[in-house]
């Protein structure tokens, strides 16, 4: 072989060496750096690498879904919401995926499609609105958002795509806006959708929501569905609570982070070609994070707080219903690039096989976009407390049983009104210690909102 040809051939191999590294970082990968932050309770810096994503992907829904979240913790509510929303109306602009975008995907990467989110995603951004225009006091625009999200689980119409927490927490908003009939219905369609979605994030109806159907319905004197329900229930002896001249504290608790999808990538057998080809798929190659355990102090008296939604079990099972799709599609993208390559070799000889291997194995990455400053899991407690100031501690119990954090919260409970607090932590038990280099105090906030309510 000629000097001149191995120089040739140098710096078409140096060329499409950087051209395959440049085009292997999965989102995954990108988007590292802020779930680190993320972990430390350090939301001001995750924050800010989040709008660096966004900066060079301004429609992007899964990059506005980030920021919205992050803006949030910053405690910039508007500035959530018009982040938030900018994902909702792409998230209407895609809901029809179009052709070319597939046939794109078949011959790049499953990222060619833009990102829309699973629907329980879709449906937490009208959570997160809401929860913002309470912290905002705009009491009509939250429950535009509770409403948009109750048509939307309507319209889809599959008891399997229902998120029931936006189910509860809708009704514990309406229930606050003194709209009982309304907030009944909510009750009800949630215990049906935690029934209906036990598969995907093993989660029974919660005891909570039991007792504040049961509750609404003493209330409502429906009687006849009262009892069928304690019946349901096993809650044979349950009595709707006397709560005349208390108030209640409503504790919303984001707990961990939502799992990480990443890539995976494996040799598997092409029919069309009569040999095993390499795919790159999206995976969760972890366990959930065992979390620390979460509690309420209020006047050295106790409360647990309940899992009332399982994000890191609803975003698995999304995926595990789409990997068969999925990997379908990464086995004909294979084969059409195994094609392109003998076809390049054919009428550019070696040089050209060779390019076009290198372009193809740089564009072949997994898609690993997902909605991932989510928390893991939502907790919540419901507690009726006597009118006056009360000091609320929300305790984060380490596995040792030790408190290795506490938020302080002052909050004045009113006669028939309701008091929200939104809590967030990210922080995994073995990232526990390293709270103490980043200030000790947690840096999410809390949403204290009073509402006035009917006297129960």
């Amino acid at each position: 072989m000629s000097i001149r040809l191995l120089g040739r051939m140098g710096a078409v191999l140096a060329a499409l060496a950087i051209l395959t590294l440049q085009g292997c970082a999965t989102s995954a990968d990108k988007t590292r750096g802020m779930r680190q932050m993320m972990e430390l309770n350090r939301h001001d810096l995750a924050l800010m690498e989040a709008e660096k994503h966004l900066a060079s992907e301004v429609e992007g829904v899964m990059e506005n879904m980030n920021v919205g979240l992050l803006r949030r913790l910053n405690k910039d509510y508007a500035g959530s919401n018009e982040a938030f929303n900018l994902a909702k109306e792409k998230i209407s602009e895609l809901y029809s995926t179009s052709i070319s975008e597939q046939a794109g995907a078949a011959v790049t990467n499953d990222e060619s499609i833009s990102f829309q989110g699973y629907k329980f995603e879709q449906v937490l951004v009208h959570l997160y609105m809401a929860a913002n225009y309470l912290s905002m006091g705009d009491i009509d625009s939250s429950r535009v958002e509770l409403l948009q999200s109750q048509v939307k689980m309507d319209e889809w119409g599959e008891p399997k795509d229902e998120t029931p927490f936006m189910r509860y927490f809708s009704g514990i908003m309406f229930e606050m806006l003194g709209e009982e009939d309304t907030a009944t219905v909510s009750y009800r369609k949630a215990v049906d959708a935690y029934r209906n979605t036990k598969e995907k994030h093993g989660l029974d109806v919660p005891v909570m929501l039991q007792h504040d159907l049961l509750r609404m319905l003493a209330r409502m004197k429906l009687w006849g569905e009262y009892k069928d329900y304690k019946s349901q229930f096993g809650l044979s002896k349950y009595k709707a609570p006397d709560t005349r001249g208390m108030g209640e504290l409503v504790v919303l608790f984001g707990n961990g982070l939502a799992p990480q999808r990443e890539e995976k990538v494996f040799q598997t057998y092409a029919p069309a070609l009569a040999l095993n080809v390499k795919v790159a798929v999206p995976d969760y190659p972890n366990p959930p994070v065992v979390l620390n355990k979460a509690r309420l102090n209020i006047d050295g008296k106790y409360y647990p707080l309940e899992v009332v939604s399982n994000i890191d079990g609803l975003a698995r099972a999304a995926l595990s219903e789409d990997m068969p799709l999925i990997t379908t599609r990464a086995i004909a993208r294979a084969v059409i690039k195994k094609k392109t390559e003998e076809e390049a070799g054919n009428q550019g000889g070696f040089l050209g096989q060779l390019a076009m291997l290198a372009i193809n194995q740089g564009t072949e990455i997994a898609d690993t976009r997902c909605w991932n400053t989510l928390p893991q899991e939502f907790e919540m407690a419901r507690v009726f407390l006597p009118e006056g100031e009360q000091d609320v501690n929300i305790e984060v119990v380490g596995p040792t049983g030790v408190v290795v954090d506490t938020i302080k919260q002052k909050v004045r409970i009113k006669a028939g009104a309701k008091s929200v607090i939104s809590k967030r932590w990210t922080a995994p038990q073995a990232k526990t210690v390293p709270m103490q280099a980043v200030g000790g105090q947690l840096n999410a906030p809390a949403t204290v909102l009073e509402v006035a309510a009917p006297q129960t």
